[in-house]
């Protein structure tokens, strides 16, 4: 403190100035300006007290304000954060149940309790799913067929065949169930039709036996200046039927076994195919004009007559033209025999009909010729046929009348009779065919004949001689013939007249 009167330092705890001896006085002198501005001083601070504890009260409170803010956003928060778990877990869970994993796996487990109608309700979710169609729709239709839903199971199989980008393998997985079902109630038309609009050839190859397609022709319907060999295809085993009139044929028309020759004319040509399970196809339609000139009919130097005396054939017709001729009352074509300069007249009626047909196919009118032929003598083809046989025997070659060859050989020689004919500067003979006949009862031509005399069966071995399309006398004489037969017994076999009519097709047909 400093001493008011001498400025002097006053050491604390004196009472006094140790330098002047002033009395320390401990409260000041009352003085009004002071204390107005101790009191404003003090109002001051009393106010900024007042305010900063207003202010400290106003900031707890606030304080207190935001943390019951905090905490109630951080229960929100919590509260949000366990719903929305809550929901990704059900949303999660019902996206698995929803799923087409679960939902086949589901399936699969109720096809292996039996429950069926379950497993296809299922089924059908998962599908709907997103879940594989070929799969899935493959045991919707086990489903069915287990249950017996004919309806479904067919319905369901269809849609798959149907179904677009379906795998190859399904595809005739398919077809083959559909098929099977059809067949087994022989329901041929409904698998006929199924393949018809099938778009994949190979299902149509594997069952071509059920499908009826419109028949073919080989050549377009149009004009021709030539004979068409018309041929009708089919697409598999079954009947073709056809007309030439544009009538649409039935399993009563004419049915096509060969090529049909259309000559000059004009053809409309009508074909229906039929299979074996009696499924008929679409009608096939074609019209040919045909304009080719006709060679004239065939000659033939013998008129139709009675005849006591061997005859042969002659047949002529335009050059460039083959002919053909028929025995038998049909139409002669050219799948008919042909004529090759060797015809001889048959024993008995006979009935020819001959056309000739030139190098385009084209056919002639047909000739026709009836023959009556009757040989004045005494011995028939029989007798001429023991003649044979009596020489055989005699020189060794057979061991019986029957033509046994011999015991340790039970084959035959057996003698055909061909014709009879005229050997120019001989005279008039039966011929026979050699063939050895085997104990099954087949034939072998052996290419030996024997000539016997119409009049007294006198024999001897020929051969035909292709220069002269007859036959021709090849050794001395081998047995007298009728002399010889007296007292004999009759060893003469049966000649049937289809023998004898082959053996002279064959004649022909061979020299």
């Amino acid at each position: 403190m400093v001493c008011p009167e001498c400025g002097r330092e006053i050491p604390e705890g004196h009472l006094y100035c140790d330098t002047c001896g002033t009395e320390v006085r401990i409260v000041p002198d009352f003085e009004p300006e002071v204390e107005n501005s101790i009191t404003e001083s003090l109002s001051s601070v009393a106010e900024t007290l007042t305010e900063e504890k207003t202010e400290e009260k106003e900031e707890h409170t606030e304080g207190e304000h935001e943390k019951q803010k905090n905490l109630f956003v951080l229960s929100l928060g919590c509260i949000f954060v366990f719903a929305l778990i809550v929901l990704v877990g059900y949303f999660s869970f019902n996206a698995y149940v929803s799923s087409p994993e679960y939902q086949h796996k589901t399936a699969m487990t109720k096809i292996e309790e039996g429950n069926y109608e379950a497993a296809l309700v299922s089924l059908q979710s998962a599908q709907d799913a997103g879940g594989s169609y070929e799969e899935i729709q493959m045991e919707m239709i086990a489903c069915y067929q287990a249950l017996g839903d004919e309806q479904s199971y067919l319905e369901n199989l269809y849609e798959l065949v149907r179904h677009e980008g379906i795998s190859r393998e399904r595809l005739m997985q398919g077809y083959d169930q559909i098929i099977a079902f059809y067949e087994g109630r022989e329901q041929y038309e409904q698998i006929n039709t199924l393949l018809q609009d099938c778009p994949e050839t190979s299902v149509q190859e594997k069952y071509a036996r059920f499908m009826a397609s419109m028949p073919e022709f080989n050549y377009v319907e149009g004009a021709y200046n030539e004979v068409v060999p018309l041929k009708i295809l089919s697409n598999t085993n079954g009947h073709i039927y056809y007309t030439m009139n544009g009538r649409n044929p039935d399993r009563y028309s004419e049915e096509y076994t060969s090529p049909i020759f259309l000559e000059s004319g004009e053809y409309e040509i009508t074909a229906v195919f039929i299979n074996e399970y009696g499924i008929q196809s679409p009608y096939a339609k074609a019209v040919y004009q045909i304009d080719v000139s006709m060679p004239f009919a065939p000659e033939v130097d013998a008129y139709s007559g009675d005849f006591y005396t061997p005859q042969m054939l002659h047949v002529e017709a335009e050059e460039g033209c083959q002919i053909y001729y028929t025995t038998d009352g049909s139409e002669p074509d050219g799948l008919s025999s042909m004529y090759t300069g060797f015809l001889p007249m048959p024993l008995g009626d006979s009935s020819f009909k001959f056309v000739a047909i030139d190098e385009n196919g084209v056919s002639s009118e047909v000739t026709v010729r009836n023959y009556h032929l009757e040989l004045i003598t005494d011995y028939k083809k029989e007798d001429a046929q023991n003649v044979v046989l009596r020489y055989l025997l005699d020189a060794g070659r057979i061991s019986s009348p029957d033509g046994t060859i011999s015991e340790e050989d039970p084959r035959k020689m057996i003698y055909v009779f061909a014709c009879c004919v005229n050997i120019v500067d001989e005279g008039d003979f039966y011929i026979f065919s050699e063939y050895i006949e085997s104990p099954d009862g087949s034939r072998v031509k052996t290419g030996s004949y024997y000539a016997v005399g119409i009049y007294n069966l006198p024999l001897y071995g020929t051969q035909f001689d292709a220069r002269t399309s007859n036959f021709a006398l090849n050794t001395e004489l081998l047995r007298e013939g009728a002399v010889d037969l007296v007292d004999e017994p009759d060893v003469t076999g049966e000649v049937s007249q289809s023998e004898t009519e082959q053996a002279v097709a064959e004649e022909s047909a061979a020299d």
